[in-house]
């Protein structure tokens, strides 16, 4: 029995060296991974002297800047449309159950092209989404229906114009008045 306890010892030593050092080895600070060869790494708190990127140009396509100045001249007084604006800057995520998941990760890099906004308060009231020939593609679809249910889930106004259409402020005005008077907005 005597001649146990000495090995005994030594396992339990074993045992516990071991555990330590996977231990150490799961909450020690993960090292960022390493510059090529012959470029320094930046202290972390300086940004570079330069960044390699252009403006994306132009900021509308054409027949967007058209519609955007026709949707501004339309718009009742009190509110304001703004352009290309990301659903995660819209949308607060409040409880992302694993069925639901797959559905806002799609919504992380999305926009909405025209948001339409109360100026009392600044409340998102509508959203304009301008469909042309890739609203068919089958991409192009689930993320039309991801934004529909993104609206729909926070009962926001969702409304889809083609593109191709003509869109004159008469028709806008009778578009937007109509639904904005029917969510009884106070500065109509």
């Amino acid at each position: 029995m005597d001649s146990l306890v000495p090995g005994l010892l030594i396992v339990v030593a074993a045992v516990l060296a071991g555990a330590a050092f996977l231990l150490g080895r799961r909450t020690a600070p993960r090292r960022a991974p390493q510059s090529p060869v012959g470029v320094p790494d930046p202290p972390p708190e300086e940004l570079p002297e330069h960044l390699a990127v252009r403006l994306h140009t132009p900021f509308f396509s054409l027949a967007e800047g058209a519609f955007f100045r026709t949707l501004e001249q339309a718009l009742p007084p009190g509110y304001r449309a703004f352009p290309n604006v990301r659903l995660y800057d819209v949308f607060q995520i409040v409880a992302a159950l694993p069925p639901q998941q797959a559905a806002l990760a799609r919504l992380r890099d999305e926009h909405i092209d025209f948001l339409i906004v109360s100026l009392d308060g600044h409340q998102p009231v509508a959203g304009i989404e301008l469909s042309g020939k890739s609203a068919d593609h089958a991409e192009q679809s689930r993320s039309d229906q991801a934004k529909e249910l993104a609206f729909h889930s926070a009962g926001l106004l969702l409304l889809r114009l083609r593109a191709e259409d003509d869109h004159t402020q008469a028709s806008l005005e009778a578009l937007l008045w109509r639904y904005l008077r029917a969510e009884s907005h106070p500065l109509l």
